[in-house]
Protein backbone atom coordinates (compact mmCIF):
# COMPACT_ATOMS: atom_id res chain seq x y z
CA UNK A 1 0.00 0.00 0.00
CA UNK A 2 1.36 3.42 -0.95
CA UNK A 3 1.83 6.07 1.74
CA UNK A 4 1.93 9.79 1.00
CA UNK A 5 5.20 11.47 2.05
CA UNK A 6 5.12 15.00 3.47
CA UNK A 7 7.90 17.51 4.00
CA UNK A 8 7.74 20.14 6.74
CA UNK A 9 10.29 22.97 6.62
CA UNK A 10 10.39 24.18 10.23
CA UNK A 11 12.72 27.11 9.55
CA UNK A 12 16.10 27.78 7.99
CA UNK A 13 18.80 30.40 8.41
CA UNK A 14 21.76 31.30 10.58
CA UNK A 15 19.61 31.14 13.75
CA UNK A 16 18.34 27.61 13.25
CA UNK A 17 17.58 24.88 10.72
CA UNK A 18 15.24 21.90 10.90
CA UNK A 19 13.13 19.85 8.49
CA UNK A 20 10.73 16.98 9.08
CA UNK A 21 9.75 14.17 6.73
CA UNK A 22 6.58 12.21 7.44
CA UNK A 23 5.61 8.75 6.30
CA UNK A 24 2.23 7.83 7.69
CA UNK A 25 2.45 7.97 11.49
CA UNK A 26 6.25 8.07 11.55
CA UNK A 27 8.57 10.99 10.93
CA UNK A 28 12.25 11.90 10.98
CA UNK A 29 13.94 15.22 11.62
CA UNK A 30 16.82 16.53 9.55
CA UNK A 31 18.84 18.83 11.81
CA UNK A 32 17.68 20.24 15.13
CA UNK A 33 18.96 23.80 15.14
CA UNK A 34 16.34 25.18 17.52
CA UNK A 35 15.83 24.59 21.24
CA UNK A 36 13.72 21.57 22.20
CA UNK A 37 10.81 23.84 23.13
CA UNK A 38 10.98 25.73 19.85
CA UNK A 39 11.33 22.53 17.86
CA UNK A 40 8.18 21.18 19.47
CA UNK A 41 6.34 24.43 18.85
CA UNK A 42 7.36 24.58 15.21
CA UNK A 43 6.48 20.93 14.67
CA UNK A 44 3.04 21.51 16.13
CA UNK A 45 2.56 24.64 14.01
CA UNK A 46 3.43 22.61 10.90
CA UNK A 47 0.97 19.89 11.88
CA UNK A 48 3.52 17.32 13.02
CA UNK A 49 3.26 15.65 16.42
CA UNK A 50 6.68 15.72 18.14
CA UNK A 51 5.97 12.18 19.38
CA UNK A 52 5.93 10.96 15.77
CA UNK A 53 9.65 11.74 15.33
CA UNK A 54 11.65 8.49 15.32
CA UNK A 55 15.14 9.83 14.63
CA UNK A 56 17.16 13.00 14.04
CA UNK A 57 19.63 13.13 11.14
CA UNK A 58 22.47 15.61 11.50
CA UNK A 59 24.20 17.31 8.57
CA UNK A 60 27.06 18.79 10.62
CA UNK A 61 27.99 20.09 14.05
CA UNK A 62 27.37 23.84 13.74
CA UNK A 63 25.08 25.24 16.41
CA UNK A 64 22.37 26.36 14.00
CA UNK A 65 21.90 22.69 13.05
CA UNK A 66 22.45 20.90 16.36
CA UNK A 67 21.27 23.27 19.09
CA UNK A 68 18.31 21.24 20.36
CA UNK A 69 19.48 17.80 19.28
CA UNK A 70 20.67 16.40 22.61
CA UNK A 71 17.71 17.51 24.72
CA UNK A 72 15.10 16.74 22.03
CA UNK A 73 16.44 13.22 21.41
CA UNK A 74 16.75 12.42 25.11
CA UNK A 75 13.24 13.68 25.85
CA UNK A 76 11.76 11.37 23.18
CA UNK A 77 14.32 8.58 23.68
CA UNK A 78 15.21 8.55 19.98
CA UNK A 79 18.59 8.24 18.25
CA UNK A 80 20.62 10.99 16.66
CA UNK A 81 22.36 9.91 13.45
CA UNK A 82 25.67 11.65 12.72
CA UNK A 83 28.86 10.87 10.85
CA UNK A 84 31.58 9.33 13.01
CA UNK A 85 33.78 12.43 12.84
CA UNK A 86 30.86 14.74 13.64
CA UNK A 87 29.76 12.52 16.52
CA UNK A 88 33.29 12.52 17.93
CA UNK A 89 33.42 16.34 17.84
CA UNK A 90 30.03 16.66 19.56
CA UNK A 91 30.91 13.98 22.10
CA UNK A 92 33.93 15.99 23.22
CA UNK A 93 31.69 19.05 23.51
CA UNK A 94 29.09 17.19 25.59
CA UNK A 95 26.37 17.74 22.97
CA UNK A 96 25.37 14.16 22.16
CA UNK A 97 22.18 12.48 23.42
CA UNK A 98 22.17 9.06 25.05
CA UNK A 99 21.38 7.25 21.81
CA UNK A 100 23.72 7.85 18.88
CA UNK A 101 24.06 6.00 15.58
CA UNK A 102 27.19 6.79 13.59
CA UNK A 103 27.46 6.56 9.81
CA UNK A 104 30.02 7.22 7.10
CA UNK A 105 29.38 9.52 4.13
CA UNK A 106 28.63 7.38 1.10
CA UNK A 107 27.08 4.62 3.21
CA UNK A 108 23.38 3.85 3.28
CA UNK A 109 21.10 3.07 6.22
CA UNK A 110 17.41 2.84 7.06
CA UNK A 111 15.30 4.37 9.80
CA UNK A 112 11.53 4.80 10.26
CA UNK A 113 10.82 3.42 6.80
CA UNK A 114 13.20 5.82 5.06
CA UNK A 115 16.39 4.87 3.22
CA UNK A 116 19.09 7.46 3.94
CA UNK A 117 22.19 8.06 1.80
CA UNK A 118 24.54 10.74 3.20
CA UNK A 119 27.07 12.31 0.84
CA UNK A 120 29.99 14.66 1.42
CA UNK A 121 29.54 18.39 0.81
CA UNK A 122 32.22 21.13 0.88
CA UNK A 123 31.66 23.24 4.00
CA UNK A 124 33.80 24.49 6.89
CA UNK A 125 32.72 21.78 9.32
CA UNK A 126 34.47 18.60 10.44
CA UNK A 127 32.55 16.19 8.18
CA UNK A 128 29.51 17.88 6.60
CA UNK A 129 26.99 15.91 4.57
CA UNK A 130 23.88 16.30 2.51
CA UNK A 131 21.22 13.62 2.28
CA UNK A 132 19.25 11.79 -0.34
CA UNK A 133 16.26 10.34 1.47
CA UNK A 134 14.20 7.72 -0.29
CA UNK A 135 10.88 6.12 0.52
CA UNK A 136 9.62 3.83 -2.21
CA UNK A 137 9.74 5.81 -5.44
CA UNK A 138 9.98 9.17 -3.67
CA UNK A 139 13.42 10.83 -3.42
CA UNK A 140 14.28 13.99 -1.47
CA UNK A 141 17.68 15.62 -2.02
CA UNK A 142 18.98 18.00 0.65
CA UNK A 143 22.09 20.21 0.71
CA UNK A 144 21.72 23.07 3.18
CA UNK A 145 25.31 24.30 3.68
CA UNK A 146 27.95 24.09 0.96
CA UNK A 147 30.46 26.35 -0.73
CA UNK A 148 30.09 24.86 -4.20
CA UNK A 149 28.19 22.22 -6.11
CA UNK A 150 30.74 19.51 -6.77
CA UNK A 151 30.10 16.80 -9.37
CA UNK A 152 29.38 14.40 -6.51
CA UNK A 153 26.78 16.74 -5.03
CA UNK A 154 25.12 17.30 -8.41
CA UNK A 155 24.95 13.56 -9.05
CA UNK A 156 23.13 12.96 -5.77
CA UNK A 157 20.75 15.91 -6.05
CA UNK A 158 19.81 15.52 -9.71
CA UNK A 159 16.21 14.62 -10.58
CA UNK A 160 14.86 14.14 -7.06
CA UNK A 161 11.14 14.55 -6.46
CA UNK A 162 11.97 17.32 -3.98
CA UNK A 163 15.12 19.46 -3.91
CA UNK A 164 16.16 21.38 -0.78
CA UNK A 165 19.06 23.65 -1.73
CA UNK A 166 20.97 26.49 -0.11
CA UNK A 167 20.77 29.98 -1.62
CA UNK A 168 22.58 31.82 1.14
CA UNK A 169 23.72 35.24 -0.04
CA UNK A 170 23.62 37.88 -2.73
CA UNK A 171 27.20 38.59 -3.71
CA UNK A 172 26.82 42.36 -4.06
CA UNK A 173 25.05 42.61 -0.70
CA UNK A 174 27.77 40.54 0.95
CA UNK A 175 30.63 42.59 -0.49
CA UNK A 176 28.91 45.88 0.46
CA UNK A 177 28.16 44.68 3.99
CA UNK A 178 30.04 45.63 7.15
CA UNK A 179 31.38 42.10 7.58
CA UNK A 180 35.14 41.68 7.83
CA UNK A 181 37.14 40.83 4.72
CA UNK A 182 38.12 37.52 6.33
CA UNK A 183 34.48 36.57 6.86
CA UNK A 184 33.52 37.63 3.34
CA UNK A 185 36.26 35.44 1.92
CA UNK A 186 35.18 32.51 4.08
CA UNK A 187 31.55 32.78 2.99
CA UNK A 188 32.50 33.11 -0.68
CA UNK A 189 35.12 30.36 -0.48
CA UNK A 190 34.95 26.75 -1.61
CA UNK A 191 33.97 25.66 1.90
CA UNK A 192 31.59 28.50 2.66
CA UNK A 193 28.07 29.00 1.38
CA UNK A 194 26.25 28.97 -1.94
CA UNK A 195 25.07 32.30 -3.36
CA UNK A 196 21.91 33.07 -5.29
CA UNK A 197 23.63 33.07 -8.68
CA UNK A 198 25.29 29.68 -8.25
CA UNK A 199 22.15 28.08 -6.83
CA UNK A 200 20.07 29.36 -9.75
CA UNK A 201 22.71 28.39 -12.32
CA UNK A 202 22.64 24.81 -11.03
CA UNK A 203 18.88 24.35 -11.40
CA UNK A 204 18.97 23.23 -15.06
CA UNK A 205 21.25 20.35 -14.04
CA UNK A 206 19.39 19.47 -10.85
CA UNK A 207 15.69 19.60 -11.70
CA UNK A 208 14.53 16.67 -13.79
CA UNK A 209 11.37 15.12 -15.13
CA UNK A 210 10.33 13.88 -11.69
CA UNK A 211 11.10 17.11 -9.78
CA UNK A 212 7.97 18.77 -8.44
CA UNK A 213 9.24 20.73 -5.43
CA UNK A 214 12.22 23.06 -4.97
CA UNK A 215 12.91 24.78 -1.65
CA UNK A 216 15.61 27.39 -1.21
CA UNK A 217 17.03 27.38 2.33
CA UNK A 218 19.59 29.01 4.65
CA UNK A 219 18.95 32.49 3.22
CA UNK A 220 21.10 35.10 4.97
CA UNK A 221 19.23 37.69 6.99
CA UNK A 222 21.94 40.30 6.43
CA UNK A 223 23.36 39.62 2.96
CA UNK A 224 20.31 38.46 1.07
CA UNK A 225 16.55 38.84 0.91
CA UNK A 226 13.90 36.21 0.41
CA UNK A 227 12.67 38.19 -2.61
CA UNK A 228 16.09 38.27 -4.32
CA UNK A 229 16.67 34.55 -3.83
CA UNK A 230 13.16 33.75 -5.06
CA UNK A 231 13.35 35.91 -8.19
CA UNK A 232 16.68 34.45 -9.34
CA UNK A 233 15.47 30.90 -8.89
CA UNK A 234 12.03 31.58 -10.37
CA UNK A 235 13.57 33.23 -13.44
CA UNK A 236 15.56 30.08 -14.25
CA UNK A 237 12.57 27.79 -13.68
CA UNK A 238 10.48 29.95 -16.00
CA UNK A 239 13.20 29.75 -18.66
CA UNK A 240 13.09 25.97 -18.28
CA UNK A 241 9.29 26.11 -18.67
CA UNK A 242 8.91 24.30 -15.36
CA UNK A 243 5.66 25.84 -14.17
CA UNK A 244 4.82 22.40 -12.77
CA UNK A 245 7.41 22.85 -10.00
CA UNK A 246 6.30 24.31 -6.67
CA UNK A 247 9.12 26.72 -5.76
CA UNK A 248 9.37 28.41 -2.37
CA UNK A 249 11.92 30.06 -0.10
CA UNK A 250 12.02 28.79 3.49
CA UNK A 251 12.01 31.57 6.05
CA UNK A 252 13.87 31.73 9.35
CA UNK A 253 11.00 32.87 11.50
CA UNK A 254 8.15 30.49 10.64
CA UNK A 255 7.54 26.94 9.43
CA UNK A 256 5.91 26.20 6.11
CA UNK A 257 2.68 24.20 5.97
CA UNK A 258 3.08 20.48 5.25
CA UNK A 259 4.05 19.91 1.62
CA UNK A 260 2.87 16.64 0.01
CA UNK A 261 5.41 14.71 -2.05
CA UNK A 262 5.15 11.59 -4.20
CA UNK A 263 3.83 8.45 -2.57
CA UNK A 264 6.18 5.93 -1.02
CA UNK A 265 5.60 2.19 -1.10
Amino acid sequence: MSVLIHLAALGSGSRGNAFALLRGQDAILVDAGFSRRELCGRLAAAGVAPESIRAVLLTHEHEDHVKGGRVFCDALDIPLYASSLTADRLRRQGKLPRRVVEFEPGSCFETAGFEIRPFAVPHDAVDPVGFVIRCGHCRIGMATDLGRLTPLVKTHLANCDALVLESNYDDAMLMNSDRTLHLKRRIRGRFGHLDNADAAAALPELVGDRTRLVLYVHVSGECNTYERAYEEGRTVLRELDRTDIHFQVVRQDMPLPLLPLASGD
